[in-house]
């Protein structure tokens, strides 16, 4: 596979392709390089070899993506869970909940957060909501593949749910639209609507923080996935709608990419 933007490692790439493709795990490749390759695993792999090297995620041509140890469905509908995201994860259950806490999870998509935090915490009551009936109808299958249940919505961010909650989750569109065009190829299969945060990346964030203080109990707090150079400015936007922002979390290239906020 050539190396185009947005493929750093095409060998790598290809090897994991040519395993999905054929239903085996990697080290079977490697252990066994004289099997014969069947000629309809031949005709899927260069197939997605071609798609990939056109820019396609690898993920949406095997249909699945690995978050928190666990394989979720993906399609063009929903942002392909990234690594950075499972920061919210950690936090989540680092923080001191109630044992039956009311969780909402903001801009659900593939439902990659709110399926694992009710499957870690089974007796959690997790709600997710999501503006698009296609990532809802998603992040079903997922919900069903993983045996959990959610409560889910089809609204615009928060303004159809009943406070109080525990905890609000949300990685939200956060891309500002002058930085879309220099993303990564593969990016740009991603839907548009779960990438551009308008001028500042902000837009849907700001609304959220406004609403907060409507949706938490006084001793709840809130999970955001931010861009880099962010946490400033939504440390601002906190203060001004009464909260503050308990913890600023680096992630693994040292972008403060997951904040926990609190009412103050």
């Amino acid at each position: 596979m050539p190396k185009r933007r947005g493929i750093p490692d095409p060998r790598r790439e290809a090897s994991w392709l040519l395993a999905r493709a054929w239903g085996v795990e990697e080290i079977t490749l490697r252990l066994h390089p004289e099997r014969e390759l069947p000629a309809d695993v031949e005709t899927r792999y260069r197939g997605w070899l071609e798609r990939r090297a056109a820019g396609e995620p690898a993920h949406h041509l095997t249909g699945e993506c690995e978050f928190w140890g666990r394989t979720f469905d993906v399609s063009p509908a929903v942002l392909v869970p990234r690594p950075e995201t499972e920061l919210m994860i950690q936090v989540a259950l680092e923080l001191p909940l109630s044992p039956t806490a009311r969780v909402l999870d903001v801009g659900a998509g593939s439902g990659c957060i709110a399926i694992t935090l009710a499957a870690e915490r089974p007796k959690w009551r997790v709600s997710a909501v999501d503006i698009s009936p296609q990532a809802l109808e998603v992040a079903r299958v997922n919900t069903a593949r993983h045996s959990v249940e959610i409560d889910f919505h089809e609204a615009d961010l928060t303004t159809s749910m009943e406070p109080p909650w525990d905890l609000v989750v949300a990685n939200l569109p956060y891309i500002p639209t002058a930085d879309l065009d220099g993303l990564p190829l593969e990016v740009h299969h991603d839907p548009a609507s779960a990438l551009d945060g308008g001028p500042d990346g902000l837009d849907l964030v700001r609304r959220l923080i406004e609403d907060l203080p409507r949706l938490l109990r006084p001793c709840g707090g809130a999970i955001l996935e931010l861009y880099e150079d962010q946490a400033d400015t939504v440390a601002d936007l906190a203060k001004a709608s009464g909260l503050a922002i308990a913890r600023r979390i680096k992630d693994s290239g040292g972008c403060e990419r997951v904040v926990v906020l609190q009412p103050r």
